[in-house]
């Protein structure tokens, strides 16, 4: 009974708080406005590089793309040696490359409530991006 009082209590408080913000409008005499809220948030304005979503969001796409780290090492060494190389040493180097950054997704992905929103710990930043750059170096 005693928890059921304090829970009541707690959202006669919140409730009741939010209900005081309201005001009479003059000009039309008759509807109440909300005035504006300290608790509104402009979603333009929100610096999302700078945000724990950024270190979210990067650790979940290279959660799911960390695998594109081994095509990449094939094609940089290929691209570099010759593509017998690449076979061997590049899918090696990938898939030393590939535990790095599913390691840095899971860290990225459990830390991104703790700053540093903005400093990806592996550059570049997204493993397609880094595929994507090897692969046309390659072929281009």
């Amino acid at each position: 009974m005693k928890n059921l009082i304090l829970i009541l209590s707690v959202l006669v408080l919140i409730f009741g708080s939010l209900t005081t913000g309201y005001c009479y409008d003059n000009e039309t005499d008759s509807e109440f406005i909300f005035p504006s809220s300290p608790l509104e948030i402009d979603r333009d304005e929100i610096p999302y590089s700078s945000s724990p979503v950024n270190k979210l969001e990067r650790g979940i796409i290279n959660l799911a793309t960390f695998w594109m780290e081994l095509p990449a090492e094939v094609a940089k060494v290929s691209k570099e040696q010759d593509p017998a190389a690449g076979v061997t040493v590049g899918v090696v180097n990938g898939v030393i490359t590939s535990a790095i950054r599913g390691l840095t997704a899971i860290y990225d992905t459990a830390t991104f409530p703790v700053s540093s929103y903005t400093k990806p710990v592996m550059k570049p930043e997204y493993a397609w991006k880094a595929a994507d750059d090897k692969i046309r170096a390659w072929l281009w």
